[in-house]
Order: structure tokens, then sequence, then C-alpha cells
């Protein structure tokens, strides 16, 4: 007790006499605070806190237990600081200064990826195609067709296609896995796919270096091929395959769909590198089942970019994970989804989205669309992320499991309201648990009525966090939250809210280290049921 009063007698000496106070907290940091405008200090001997009350409304709350030392020096090498006034921007450096996870081909045949590299794969006999407006040859053979099929039971086969065709396509039938080569090809289909792969095994699809390519199909497709099963062959989009679809090579590939999805398999796609443009989809931009994947090669990192009326990347029974590549989606629906809701689930099927590095940048325009939507778990072990949600409804991140951010960095702005007096707009939603060990999330979610964060269970051991919602509440029934909780954890990092609401709606709250900003504009900063401090800085600043 005899520190605790002599730094209270401290504070209150050196009030009148210095600017800047530097609290010393015993994990080696520090606190500096203007004391010009102090109001009062007081001391809870029940909670041994020391509460310092400036004349602009801020309290800063210090657990003595805590606290070294304080003295009015302004020379501290090492400073805790903050802003009453905290602020979300995207940082323009971000799309330069990104981290990536290069990929490793594994050599080992039992590896489950070990088929996926064309490393892996002994090329064997090429056939040369070319498409013209008036044919195609195979082999210097023309044929009087521009849609051309292939049946083949070879092993080992490199086609090469080059081209322009406006009115002509490309299905493959093989039971061998096979390379094909794109060198040049502008290929449409008015009537279906420009490319329709109707084999199960993997395709690996390479985009010739200093090439463009070109594919596009119709409004309406014609009636599909009847298969000697009575099946009808699917031909789901602009390129489709029934295998895995394995993409590398260093030149451009230009997808347009009028009437499906841009790029389909109805198994797995992995994008190891390759300028890869979906210009418009007339539905999702990557339709995939089993798995969607972008690595980097160690030459090159792959550049994606979508524009889709519906889903940017829609993984239907599987997972997605990006380690690389700068990818920038703009859809009317979600910008990644991963989905999985069976009535009798695959317990093999994990249904989660893992970035571990490149760079994201996401627009979705369509009510209740979330920039990324996973009905498993959601993980950031580093990269960047830049997200902007306009429609109603949407949430940046929506996650049915629990959401893990490690490293990396994810700004966002949610800019829309409440959808049909319902669903609420915002930053994050977690059905799981929450839980940020490090890194640096930031979101503005402007909409009235926001919810920042919705998780019933969050915790802080690590990271920087920054969550706004300053719009006013919606029609009196939804307050704009930055966190809306039952359970806050903070056992360090540094959380700064903002909110027009309640900074905080909580059960309960336990700051066992760390940083809690807690800001209102017209309400007080933390609304819950028990507080419970017993180290770090909680500071609170109420109605303007």
């Amino acid at each position: 007790m005899k520190r605790i009063i002599l730094a209270t007698a401290l504070l209150s000496t050196i009030g009148l006499q210095a600017q800047v106070l530097n609290v010393n907290n015993n994990n080696g940091t520090y606190l500096p605070l203007n004391t010009e405008n102090t109001k009062e200090i007081t001391f809870n001997e029940s909670d041994k806190i020391v509460i310092l009350t400036t004349s602009d409304g801020a309290q800063h709350c210090f657990y003595t237990d805590k606290v070294e030392s304080i003295s009015p020096q302004t020379d501290k090498s090492k400073r805790l600081t903050y802003s009453l006034a905290p602020t979300v921007v995207f940082d323009n450096n971000d799309q330069s200064n990104f981290t990536e996870k290069t990929e490793v081909i594994p050599t080992d045949e039992s590896d489950d990826n070990y088929g996926d590299y064309v490393e892996n794969w002994d090329a064997g006999t090429e056939t040369e195609i070319v498409f013209s407006e008036n044919g195609v040859s195979v082999n210097g053979v023309k044929k009087e067709t521009t849609h051309l099929t292939i049946e083949s039971t070879s092993s080992k086969v490199v086609y090469i296609v080059s081209g322009k065709c406006s009115n002509g396509s490309l299905k493959i039938y093989s039971e061998k896995k096979f390379q094909l080569v794109l060198t040049g090809l502008e290929l449409t289909n008015p009537n279906g796919p420009a490319i329709n792969i109707q084999t199960s095994k993997t395709v690996y699809f390479t985009i010739d270096d200093n090439t463009t390519n070109v594919l596009c199909d119709g409004e309406t497709y014609n009636a599909p091929v009847v298969g000697t099963d009575g099946e009808e062959e699917d031909q789901k989009g602009t390129l489709f395959s029934e295998g895995q679809l394995i993409f590398d090579g260093a030149g451009t590939l230009n997808v347009t769909s009028l009437g499906g999805h841009g790029i389909c398999s109805d198994d797995y796609i992995r994008i190891r590198s390759g300028n890869i443009n979906i210009l418009s989809a007339a539905k999702d931009g990557f339709r995939t089942k089993d798995k969607f994947i972008v690595s980097r090669t160690k030459a090159a990192s792959p550049r994606i970019t979508v524009k889709s009326n519906n889903d940017g990347i829609d993984c239907s029974e599987g997972e997605v994970v990006i380690d690389a590549g700068i990818l920038e989606l703009t859809t009317g629906g979600e910008a990644i989804k991963v989905e999985y809701e069976e009535a009798n689930p695959d317990p093999q099927v994990t249904p989660n989205a893992t970035i571990n590095g490149g760079y994201i940048k996401f627009t979705t325009t369509g009510e209740k669309s979330s920039g990324i939507k996973t009905t498993g778990n959601f993980k950031l072990n580093g990269g960047i992320i830049h997200g902007t949600v306009i429609g109603n409804g949407s949430k940046l991140l929506n996650c049915d499991g629990n959401i893990a951010i490690g490293k990396g960095k994810f700004t966002g702005f949610a800019e829309g309201t409440i959808l049909n007096n319902e669903t609420t707009a915002g930053g994050i939603k977690c059905e799981g648990e929450l839980t940020i060990s490090g890194g640096t999330i930031a979101m503005d979610c402007s909409g009235e009525g926001a919810k920042g964060i919705n998780c019933d269970y969050i915790e802080a051991t690590g990271g920087d966090i920054t969550i706004l919602t300053t719009a006013q509440n919606y029609d009196n029934n939804y307050n704009s939250v930055a966190i809306d909780t039952k359970n806050l954890i903070i056992t360090n990092g540094n959380v700064k809210l903002c909110a027009y609401d309640n900074a905080v709606e909580a059960t309960k709250i336990s700051l066992f280290d760390g940083t809690l900003h807690a800001i209102s504009k017209e309400d007080i900063a933390i609304y819950a049921n028990e507080i419970s401090q017993t180290g770090g800085w909680l500071i609170i600043k109420e109605i303007e």
C-alpha cells in the first residue's frame, strides 16, 4: 500500500508541472499521458486501481500491482502509445509488402500432392492444335470443323493449342492425365464451353510464357451430350473440367463467361503461377468442389483478377488455401466462399479457409454478401487482406466455425446497414471462438446499427485490433457496437474500440495485460455484467 499511496501523491504533485506522465508497466512498456488538463486522480482500494480522469472525459485505469513507477520524465525510449480517435485506412504499401509462402515440390511419390506437379510428370508425345475461322488443324492436318473433339487412351500427351476462332470449341476425353498448353489461343463458343475436359484425371494447364490467351462462352448452351451411361455431360462454364486443374506458366489467360461459371472443376483447382483474369462471369468466377489452392513457384507468383455477378471463388465441398499471389475480387456475392452443408456430412471434408500469404483485395456489392464466408474454420497466418463490403447485411468475415488470427493484416470497410430488419452488417461474425494472437485487424463498419465483432467468445493474446462502429443506431432496435460478446479475454495486445453506442457489450470482460481502449460517442463505453482487471491498461472515454 505504501508504494500506491506515494504513486498517487506523485500524480497529484506533478499533474500541474508536466504535460507528459510516463507510467512504467512491469512488462517493460511505458504509457505516456498528457496530464496538463488532469481533472482528478482517484484510487479504488478494493480493486487496487488508480484512475486518472482528464477534462476531456477520458479515464485511464492502471492496475497498481503492474505499476513499477510513475514519473514526469519524457525521455523514455519505449512507450505504449494510443489514440482516442482511432482511424482505419488502407495502406498502399501493403500491395507490395506482403509475405508469401513458396511451394516445396514433393519428391516422395506417396505424398498426396505428388501428382499435382508437372515437374514430377514425364511429358511424351506433343500434339499441335491450331484453330482458325474456317477450320482446325491437328499436327498440320486440317479438319473441316472448328469444334474439335479428341478421344485419347494414350499417356504423357501434351496438347499445344493456339490460333483464333469466334465459333469453335475444344473437348477432350482422356483415360490418362495430360498437359494442355495455351500459346496464343483466342477461342469463343457461342453455344457452350470454350474448353470442356471430360476426364477425371489431372490436367496440367500451362499458360505459355509471354502469350495472351482468350476464352469465352455463350449466353445459352446447347443441350448437353448424353453419355453411354445415360447421364448428361457437365458443361458448367467457359473452362470446365471433370478432374483437377493445375495451372502454371507465366502467360496471361483472359476468361469471359456469359452463361456459366468462369473456370470450373468438379474436383479441385490449384494455381501455381500465371496471370488469370476472369473479366466477367454470369455465375461464379471460380467454382470447384474439393479444394481451391493458390501457391507460387520459386520463379513466379500468380496474379488473379475476378469480376463476377455471383461469388468470386466458390468451393462447395472442401477448403480454400491461399499461400501467395495477388488476388483482386469484385463480386455480387461472396468474394471467397467455402461451404459444406449436408444432412449426413463426410467427416473427411473440412470446409476451412486458410490464408498463409499473398495480397487479397475484395469488394462485394450484393446484400448479405460476405467478403469471406466459411461453414468451417478461418485462419489468418500471414499475408494481407484489403476488403470492402457494401451491401446491407454484409460481413467482412463470416464464419460458422472458429477463427484464429496469428499473423498478417486484415483491413476492411463494411458500408451496409441492417437488412430486412433482421440481419446486421459489420466486420466479423463468428459462431465459434475467435482467438487473436498476433497480426493487425482494422475494420470500419460505417452503417447504422453495425456490429464490429459479434462472437460469444473472444480472446486476444497479442496483435493490434482496431474496430470502429460510429454510425447512429438503427431504428432504436439495433445498436452500433464495436464488440458484442459473452466473454472478452485480453491477456496481451492492443485493442482499440470506438462506437456510437457501447464500445463493448459483454457478459464478462477479463483484462490480464495489454491495452483496452473503449470509446463511446453517445453512451457508456463498456456495458458488462462483470469486469475483471488484474493487469494491463484500461482507457475509457464516454459521451462527448
